[in-house]
């Protein structure tokens, strides 16, 4: 196979790759709104049928917890996505230029220009896993009485919104 079909064809993987990830990322992103939803949901249902006060404080700890973990596993392959890309960018762009005399990032150049005002509202997409780890933060700051267990669900909530937004450090790095 010549270096032109090769370049051609590494291009063709990663590409495949990087759509396969996008992909991913946006059910993560659907996924973590539906869970959210249908939780609130669960949430208004126990307390129409009248339980416990400590039951809904552990049911809500619980699931920003589970939504903590989903936002884990989408900056996991929001950072595979960037790093496939980068090496697109540097490695087999000039590759496949340097063989054939064709950009083949043409696309994506003039898409990112055409992204640039909406930078800011890209950035918001994290919110469906920020904003629900305000919550034990919340249940924290104003004293609400909880047992052992729950504070320490609270807590650890609060650790992985820390690690959480140090992750997510990179996208505000990006918005220019």
């Amino acid at each position: 196979m010549g270096n032109q079909q090769w370049a051609m064809k590494e291009f063709e993987v990663l590409r495949n790759e990087l759509n396969d990830r996008i992909s991913f990322l946006h059910r993560t992103i659907n996924l973590a709104m539906v869970f959210w939803f249908v939780s609130v949901i669960a949430l208004f249902c126990f307390i129409s049928c009248g339980l416990s006060y400590d039951l809904l404080i552990t049911f809500v700890l619980m699931v920003t917890i589970a939504i903590d973990l989903l936002a884990f596993n989408y900056q996991s392959n929001q950072n595979s996505l960037e790093s496939i890309a980068k090496y697109i960018y540097e490695v087999v762009r000039p590759r496949v230029i340097e063989t054939t005399g064709q950009d083949i990032l043409e696309w994506e150049m003039y898409f990112a220009v055409q992204k640039r005002p909406f930078r800011y509202e890209s950035a918001l997409k994290v919110f469906p896993f920020v904003l629900p780890s305000l919550i034990p933060v919340s249940l924290l700051v104003l004293k609400v009485p909880m047992d052992r267990l729950q504070m320490a669900l609270a807590w650890v909530n609060v650790v992985f919104l820390f690690i959480m937004i140090e992750n997510f450090r990179y996208k505000l790095r990006r918005v220019k």
